[in-house]
């Protein structure tokens, strides 16, 4: 049922006519089961009410069965606590509940699993792009549109967006496509518009570094576990934007003092990382939390009170490990050269 009313919602509502031919961006054509570039005669199928402009990716399917449920936003009591209260796992959540302006026309969610329901409710229009057919499916029960296709490359007529947003994305494109996917994003965002990610990214902290001299260990955990064949550090990520004609807006560091306990769980949870340098109170902080909830409470407050101040203070953009950025498109914007970051 899910499947054929986003397959009629698709249709019906004309969202052909944000799309373009990835190979040349000329407008498509087409029916229910294909579309065709009306310039270089391309043929793309639309599978499960799915636009798909390349195969799914294999790798992200697999991915799919246990990572990104659909995000939901807290309600009722939680909430209203969350106002007051800096609980550090929701600090992604108030990040885009700050920087995506409230009714915003049209949204695009960059490799969007299976959505979020704040992109949903901050914007009239939400459209996901992913590589994950298993992905799309879930996600256009929630979504106005989704379509299946690669990065760097976008499928979406020039202009079309406000707001263009991406949440654990950039550090899974490799380095040397990253300038041509800034490019696409300043491409189908329209003057004024908004773009804000959540971005993996490389670090020089002691813990990682060290992680880093055991090499084998460091791909299993940092990059192949979850396909972060892109890492590089947040001021040469940042500095790609800004010659693309960005302003940044904000910029919020994760992890660049103390790693988290969440840090710990997913990254140094390794036989060979037993002695790395700087992880004695995140590893300590690690057991206490899992065994008391009580002490898991007082973690996350006074952990979010933490990354809201001292680490923005005094954390080097050098030593983070997540950044949170928000940048706006020039009225008239010019493209830097950015050769020097290649």
């Amino acid at each position: 049922m899910e499947i054929s009313v986003a397959s009629l919602r698709f249709f019906m509502r004309s969202q052909i006519d944000l799309l373009a031919c990835p190979n040349c961006l000329g407008s498509l054509r087409g029916g229910s089961d294909a579309l065709t570039c009306r310039e270089c005669e391309r043929r793309f199928a639309i599978e499960h009410a799915v636009p798909c402009f390349a195969p799914t990716n294999l790798f992200y399917d697999s991915y799919a069965e246990e990572h990104c449920p659909y995000a939901l936003s807290p309600s009722g009591l939680k909430s209203f606590v969350l106002r007051f209260v800096p609980f550090w796992s929701y600090r992604e959540w108030r990040f885009w509940k700050r920087v995506i302006p409230a009714n915003t026309e049209r949204l695009l969610d960059l490799g969007c699993g299976r959505g979020r329901e704040l992109f949903v409710a901050r914007s009239e229009e939400t459209v996901g792009y992913d590589s994950s057919l298993r992905f799309l499916r879930d996600c256009a029960a929630h979504y106005d549109m989704v379509a299946l296709g690669t990065l760097p490359g976008l499928p979406f007529r020039s202009g079309a967006f406000n707001v263009v947003a991406s949440s654990h994305v950039i550090g899974h494109v490799p380095i040397a496509d990253k300038d041509t996917l800034i490019e696409e994003i300043a491409r189908t965002l329209r003057p004024g518009g908004i773009t804000a990610h959540i971005i993996e990214t490389d670090s020089n902290h002691p813990a990682v570094t060290a992680a880093k001299a055991k090499p084998r260990a460091y791909r299993q955990r940092f990059v192949d576990q979850h396909g972060h064949i892109g890492l590089e550090s947040a001021e040469k990520i940042i500095a790609r934007f800004e010659c693309h004609g960005f302003r940044l807006r904000e910029r919020f560091l994760v992890d660049a003092i103390m790693p988290s306990v969440l840090n710990v769980r997913r990254f140094f949870n390794h036989p060979d990382f037993a002695d790395l340098p700087g992880l004695t109170w995140s590893r300590r902080l690690d057991r206490w939390t899992a065994a008391n909830p009580i002490v898991n409470a007082a973690y996350e407050v006074s952990m979010g009170a933490f990354h809201r101040t001292f680490e923005q203070w005094f954390g080097k953009a050098s030593r983070a490990q997540f950044i949170l950025v928000a940048f706006e498109k020039a009225l008239h914007a010019k493209t830097l050269t950015s050769n020097a970051l290649r």
